[in-house]
């Protein structure tokens, strides 16, 4: 019976310890943790560039919701977009407060005809990083509605509705809608896809100006745009070719390495079922080439005129390492 007795006291005593522990451990989970800038980043290249990177983006989301494309500037819907894209592709939750607010900061800048700013190229960023959020489908609806209405006769779209056909705007009015998950048989893509194929080069790449010099930059977006209509194996063997010994692109043949381009060259890659080594290695030029503070330094947004360290391109090095090729998605 004393044995007994031992017994329940000591079940007694582990019981109030455990109890005990996790208030304290409760405790200690609620109160308020150090500021994000506070915290180091350990781990391997890779873990700190992500982790680098989103905390960057999040420390510099403005009190209206919304990015700027230079810390401390105004918010833009552009930027914003980037944002919620390159968050959410990084793992941040959808119902988070960040999230949340920069949704509601995209929201209440739509304009009454349903694009953003009058721009295929704000309305098309919109739509992916609302629908990634998985929130205002009449909002999305609208969008889609003006683009489709803004595209031209022969295919392409300009910056803005009926704007003269552009290169850039039409292969990022497309890649979004491969994001969006359109395919072939939705007309727009067909006819502007069968417009930009029309603007290649001799030497398999593409230029904004039709008939100039072929661009990494410019051919990368242009790979994601067709994608979803035409064999791309010979724009990727082509892009391939220009990848530096540092593992980044640049603009043109032996140009510098630039963080933004290389992101979307990696893109293209990816959208091209590309195997992972040419991406493997792009992909260690970013993390050789992070600020500390975990943003990125570029010159390709057109509004900056030598490198700066911009949201912009920090964002597309988010986007592109978590890429995924459609064979990398059916292993998932």
């Amino acid at each position: 019976m004393k044995n007994h007795k031992s017994v329940f006291m000591i079940i007694c005593c582990y019981i109030l310890l455990n109890f005990v522990i996790g208030i304290r451990g409760s405790a200690a989970a609620d109160s308020e943790g150090p500021a994000p800038e506070e915290l180091p980043v350990e781990g391997p290249p890779l873990f700190k560039t992500i982790e680098g990177a989103k905390t960057y983006i999040v420390q510099h989301q403005n009190k209206d919701g919304g990015w700027p494309l230079i810390p401390g500037g105004d918010s833009n819907v552009e930027n914003t977009a980037f944002a919620v894209w390159a968050l959410i592709d990084a793992g941040w939750g959808t119902g988070s407060q960040v999230i949340r607010m920069g949704v509601q900061y995209l929201r209440n800048t739509q304009w009454d005809n349903g694009s953003w700013n009058n721009n295929t190229a704000h309305t098309t960023f919109a739509l992916v990083a609302l629908a990634m959020a998985e929130t205002d489908p009449e909002v999305r609806f609208n969008g889609l509605r003006w683009l489709k209405k803004a595209q031209n006769r022969s295919g392409g779209w300009g910056k803005k509705e009926r704007s003269p056909d552009n290169v850039l705007y039409t292969a990022a009015v497309l890649a979004g809608f491969r994001s969006l998950g359109f395919k072939q048989n939705f007309e727009p893509v067909s006819k502007g896809a069968d417009w930009l194929a029309g603007g290649i080069n001799f030497d398999g790449g593409w230029a904004l100006e039709r008939g100039g010099r072929s661009d990494v930059f410019i051919t990368s977006w242009v790979v994601q745009a067709l994608e979803t209509v035409y064999d791309i194996d010979v724009q990727i063997a082509w892009l391939k070719q220009f990848q530096n010994n540092d593992g980044g692109f640049g603009r043109y043949k032996g140009s510098p390495s630039d963080p933004e381009i290389t992101a979307i060259a990696i893109m293209a890659l990816t959208a091209g079922n590309d195997p992972l080594n040419t991406r493997r290695i792009a992909i260690n030029y970013l993390t050789n080439v992070r600020q500390e503070d975990g943003s990125f330094v570029s010159n390709t947004p057109i509004e900056l005129s030598k490198p700066t360290v911009n949201l912009q391109s920090t964002c597309f090095v988010l986007i592109a390492i978590h890429a995924k090729t459609a064979d990398e998605l059916n292993l998932q």
